[in-house]
């Protein structure tokens, strides 16, 4: 590996082998220290397709978690629709029971009414023809 140290060096003894200007123009041409730690275009393109791999595996993965999870609460929103169909039909026959009873309450009254009604009746009719 080329390091500060070896490239000085270099330098060095091209500068004694064939001068300062020679030596200047051939450190010039060199790629600087840490050059190959440089990304390169096929480095960046290698990199995206890895990144782009995992994205899309984890894609998957979320999404067949949702769809877990999505398929759980589906199932507890057909259990909840049910449930409030046996409501449903708990209050029909419910509203079926409250429809006779109140005819049933109903029937008894007006009779009571009209039963009433004979009795007081009869009672007046009754003190008129006392009095007279």
């Amino acid at each position: 590996m080329i390091d500060e140290r070896a490239r000085h060096e270099l330098y060095r003894a091209v500068e004694e082998l064939l001068g300062t200007k020679t030596a200047d123009t051939l450190m010039s041409l060199l790629p600087p220290v840490g050059w190959a730690d440089v990304a390169t275009k096929d480095d960046l393109h290698q990199l995206e397709a890895r990144l782009v791999t995992r994205l899309d595996a984890r894609f998957v993965h979320a999404e067949a978690r949702s769809d877990a999870k999505f398929s759980i609460v589906d199932a507890r929103f057909e259990n909840i629709d049910a449930r409030f169909a046996r409501v449903d039909t708990r209050f029909s026959q419910l509203e079926g029971q409250i429809d006779r009873s109140l005819r049933e309450q109903t029937r008894t009254l007006v009779l009571g009414l009209v039963g009433a009604m004979f009795t007081m009746t009869s009672l007046c009719l009754g003190a008129v023809a006392l009095a007279a």
